[in-house]
């Protein structure tokens, strides 16, 4: 049996030229799949002196190791880049059919550089490869940008992820879509947008090369049925993405109306996903493969958004659309959501600062003036959709919110910053967590800005949720070297942030969705390591994993460091970071300034970082990345 070695496809939008050159066995082996070896291709292609939004930067566009095949839900694709947003390390990711579609035409990742002189879309055709006029696409919004290239083309089956007028404007949160499914954060699809680069088509005919097919599909079979017949994803099959705003708010961790209140939202019933399956749904669908098939077709039937529609509304769209800024009328998050999808900016950027502009004109920071004229009153759905439609446009006031609202902000100066909660210029509103500190920690170490997906200590959420044990004392001393590891109040979280780290980055390099092993459980890691190795040949265990792992984050951590970010950025910023949650069951709970600083000392020793938060010679040399010393040093 022989490994296949895959293959990296650049494009110069510039000059034209398109070739395809065999991916190293180094990355294979060391950074494995989308996410890994994308973040190792921008640290050595992209330096401080490249602007996000020049044509020098990248835009890598990355698939799982085994996408394309007969296991269940590979399905994800990664998008990484200069974020424009933060400045650094910025990626994003999406399922649907687009990365299964990818590596089926033979192409594992995509390096677009450069810019064209007039909007195109790359068109992928199995081994042909083109650079195709989009004049007749630019101003249109993604979801008329699949139906017209699908047209154009005439094969409906055509995969596409495009951008929409967001990208278009080079709005510093805009995403890319495909299929209704979002790549959405830090700005990806206003990279795209800079380039020129309207869509990728790709149409992708032929058969994955596996080193051990028997085994392999085997194996495969096993964990479909597995997951089919797994009580687990019983609510992802009934509600979808709707789910998480009520279970936020049943646990307490609900932020309320941009943190001035945590759960006890005045509404929370109109988000009950039995009440909004009975509703507004009409069906399933799924990413390629996969058995939980969480998509779900709506319809508005009444009221002001009567006849809104489509196949997917994102998880993202409802608590940050909804709670957050107390909105409880549910119809005008579907059109939220659909506004967000087509026009293409993402959820939680946008949820966010609608929320911080209505704080700030609640507490006189605004005016109505300031505003061009739009009341950003609490729950205010119409306001909303002006607002989202100005910011996507550039329009007015839309064109300073377009630029992030940690920039916009200072606009109206510093009593308006300490409204904005983020980490390292990006918001993450809807979740409290000042009772969490792991989860603190994670968001504030995250490579990409503040992030539940980027590690969630699931033996802290657990504690809240009484029926289930996550961990034992003794098993968390085990595990991690403390028993205080379970204790949600505990600093000594440096190894627990880590350990979650870890795994959140093998599932992205995978590129599994994220439902199948972090969530149900249903599927063991394990089992994901023994299809790596009977597709690639590549022999991997939870050691040889979790090493991959360390190497990855630590080269997105690199890359942060000769962006200038250091221990200083290491923080969470505006009501986070200041003062105790307001109400609840938590309420006068805080992060302790001082108890803090220990514990990102600790984080930085199990790291192997220094004090400053920057990679140790040590370190990079034991993960082998002494190329990188002296670009961080």
């Amino acid at each position: 049996m022989e490994r296949e070695r895959g293959t990296i496809l650049r494009v110069d939008l510039s000059s034209g030229k398109i070739e395809k050159e065999p991916l190293k066995e180094h990355l294979r082996v060391k950074y494995i799949g989308g996410r890994g070896i994308n973040s190792r291709l921008l640290f050595d292609e992209v330096g401080p002196e490249v602007d996000p939004l020049s044509p020098e930067n990248r835009l890598i566009f990355g698939t799982g190791p085994y996408s394309g095949t007969k296991a269940p839900s590979v399905v994800r694709f990664t998008v990484t880049t200069r974020s424009p947003l933060t400045g650094i390390h910025g990626d994003a990711n999406a399922g649907g059919h687009f990365g299964p579609a990818l590596k089926k035409a033979g192409i594992d990742h995509i390096v677009i550089t450069g810019k064209a002189d007039k909007p195109v879309y790359l068109w992928i055709d199995d081994d042909k490869v083109k650079i195709k006029s989009a004049r007749s696409l630019w101003g249109k919004n993604t979801r008329e940008t699949e139906e017209a290239l699908k047209k154009e083309i005439g094969d409906k089956k055509v995969q596409i992820a495009s951008i929409g007028q967001a990208g278009e404007h080079l709005v510093k949160f805009a995403n890319i879509i495909h299929e209704e499914r979002s790549a959405s954060r830090t700005g990806v699809g206003a990279v795209m947008g800079s380039k020129n680069l309207k869509a990728i088509a790709v149409r992708g005919t032929g058969e994955v090369k596996l080193f051990d097919p028997k085994g392999f599909n085997r194996l495969a079979k096993e964990v479909y049925q597995l997951m089919a017949n797994a009580p687990e994803y019983k609510r992802f099959r009934e509600a979808g993405q709707t789910a998480g705003t009520a279970i936020t708010e049943k646990i307490g961790l609900l932020a309320v109306k941009n943190f001035k209140q945590v759960g006890g939202f005045e509404g929370i019933e109109n988000f009950d996903p039995k009440a909004m399956n009975e509703k507004y749904y009409k069906g399933n669908f799924g990413c390629y493969n996969c058995p939980i098939r969480c998509w779900k077709k709506f319809e508005v039937k009444e009221g002001p958004y009567k006849g809104e529609k489509g196949n997917k509304t994102e998880e993202g769209a409802w608590t940050p659309y909804g709670p957050v800024c107390g909105n409880s009328y549910v119809p005008s998050i579907f059109k939220l959501n659909n506004m967000g999808n087509q026009l293409g900016v993402d959820h939680l950027e946008m949820g966010a600062a609608l929320a911080t502009v209505m704080d700030w004109y609640e507490n006189g920071i605004v005016s109505r003036e300031d505003l061009d004229g739009i009341e950003m009153t609490w729950g205010n759905h119409e306001a909303m959709v002006e607002m989202t439609r100005k910011v996507a446009f550039r329009e007015g006031i839309g064109n300073v919110f377009a630029e992030g609202i940690v920039k916009a902000s200072k606009r109206f100066g510093k009593e308006a910053e300490k409204y904005v909660s983020h980490a390292k210029r990006m918001t993450l509103n809807g979740i409290e967590c000042r009772m969490l500190k792991g989860m603190c920690l994670c968001f504030a170490t995250s490579t990409r800005g503040a992030d539940h997906v980027r590690g969630m200590p699931g033996v802290e959420t657990a504690s809240l949720v009484p029926e289930r044990v996550a961990m034992t004392p003794e098993e968390a001393e085990a595990r991690f070297g403390t028993k205080e590891a379970i204790d949600r109040n505990s600093y000594k979280k440096g190894a627990v942030a880590i350990f979650y780290q870890h795994e959140s980055a093998i599932i992205d390099m995978l590129e599994v969705c994220r439902f199948v092993p972090a969530i149900a459980k249903v599927v063991p890691l394990k089992t994901l390591y023994t299809l790596f190795s009977l597709a690639t040949g590549i022999e991997a265990d939870e050691k040889s994993m979790e090493t991959a792992a360390e190497r990855v984050y630590n080269i997105e951590r690199a890359f942060g460091v000769r962006m200038g970010l250091s221990r200083k950025d290491d923080v969470l910023a505006g009501k986070w970071g200041t003062g105790p949650v307001p109400n609840g069951q938590f309420k006068g709970e805080s992060i302790d300034p001082g108890k803090w600083e220990t514990m990102l000392d600790d984080y930085y020793q199990h790291r192997g970082w220094d004090k400053n938060g920057i990679p140790t010679p040590e370190k990079l040399k034991e993960l082998g990345l002494e190329d990188v010393l002296e670009k961080v040093r």
